[in-house]
């Protein structure tokens, strides 16, 4: 069996509501989908992160410098694929663009090898559970959205059945912010997990000051509160407050995890699949916070091939703690896909059981909406 191509695909859906965290604006939902055919006739999918207009460039590197790598090469040795790309491009860069790049590749690859192998993904990476606690993510900002809108949009996610929330704090007035907070509550209840994410825009003394500020509305995370890079500030705050730290999804690659872990900056470890390196690379990471006792809440934003690859990659790790469900208008995620995850009673998400990710992709949805 050989590799007998590689190609890359950008997709786009315009937001009708554009929407903003705190660290930027977003207009549009963008991904790029990786395809990887074997000469078995096996066909992987996977997706590269491709925020900040990177899109363009990270199809590009996946065409230009990660393809020729890999046609001709075995599609089963994936360890061995991933240093190929590493080391291949080494020159090119280590972070931003080309991880992203070189993680779709790798989560094509994996989902070859389910296909080719007969199973589900995460029956191959170890399997350690069949379901995923999940929590409704949103809570963002847009020109027109009020405290009290906010509040509602989470008593919404309650009735849907969720458990747990995250909202988007650090984008408007301190004051304002912690009323957000307070209605967020309100709106899941006393019962229900509430997670805050900052999204690096907090120095770290007025991370703590908000920290202290909402602290009687019982956070379950506060997550990535001050600049990745601020190892020193990212331990300040951790042990400057009392409620868990989680991080940093702006951090990529096994060698940025160790760094954050061993400053201790972080109680919950939150790699991301399309951007941190892949499947392969962010078991690396798992095992590396596993070694720390810390869990793994991998981010999940972006579209449908994400999310099932977080999925697959949490299920299989005994230190998996939730699942993240975006909430925000994505038709990259809920149409290119017939079969996305939907919660059951428990605020759990089952694993599909389809060979490889398991995605039953509509090839019309993705037809409708790419773009490059």
């Amino acid at each position: 069996m050989k590799i007998e191509s590689v190609t890359a695909e950008i997709l786009r859906y315009d937001l009708d509501r554009p929407m903003a965290d705190a660290q930027i604006d977003i207009g549009a939902r963008i991904i790029v989908l990786v395809r990887v055919r074997t000469s078995d006739g096996v066909e992987g999918i996977g997706e590269a992160g491709a925020f900040g207009g990177a899109e363009q460039t990270v199809k590009t590197i996946i065409e230009t410098q990660l393809a020729p790598l890999l046609i001709g090469e075995d599609p089963r040795m994936i360890e061995r694929l991933w240093v190929q790309m590493y080391q291949g491009t080494i020159q090119l860069g280590r972070r931003g663009a080309m991880l992203a790049a070189i993680s779709g590749a790798d989560i094509a690859l994996w989902d070859a090898l389910g296909k080719t192998l007969g199973a589900p993904l995460y029956l191959l990476l170890g399997g350690n559970a069949r379901t995923m606690p999940a929590y409704a993510s949103g809570g963002f900002y847009m020109p027109d959205k009020d405290v009290a809108e906010v509040g509602a949009e989470f008593a919404g996610y309650r009735e849907l059945g969720y458990r747990a929330g995250k909202m988007k704090i650090a984008g408007a007035d301190f004051n304002e912010d912690v009323e957000r907070v307070r209605a967020v509550r309100a709106g899941l209840g006393p019962d229900a997990d509430l997670m805050i994410d900052a999204n690096n825009q907090y120095g770290p003394r007025e991370a703590i000051r908000f920290a202290r500020a909402v602290e009687d509305q019982d956070i379950f995370w506060y997550e990535e509160p001050v600049p990745t890079d601020d190892l020193a500030g990212a331990r300040f705050v951790r042990e400057s407050i009392s409620m868990p730290v989680a991080g940093y999804e702006t951090e990529t690659s096994r060698w940025g995890f160790k760094a954050l872990i061993e400053a201790g900056a972080v109680d919950i470890v939150q790699a991301d699949t399309v951007w941190a390196g892949g499947i392969t690379e962010c078991r690396r990471i798992a095992a590396f916070a596993s070694a720390w006792n810390l869990p793994m809440a991998p981010h999940n934003f972006a579209g449908a091939v994400s999310g099932f690859a977080n999925l697959h990659l949490l299920a299989s790790l005994p230190g998996a703690m939730f699942f993240e469900m975006d909430q925000n208008p994505n038709p990259l995620r809920t149409e290119i896909v017939t079969n996305w995850p939907v919660i059951d009673a428990a605020s759990r998400v089952s694993l599909p059981e389809g060979v490889g990710l398991g995605m039953e992709i509509d090839e019309a949805a993705v037809a409708r909406y790419r773009v490059g």
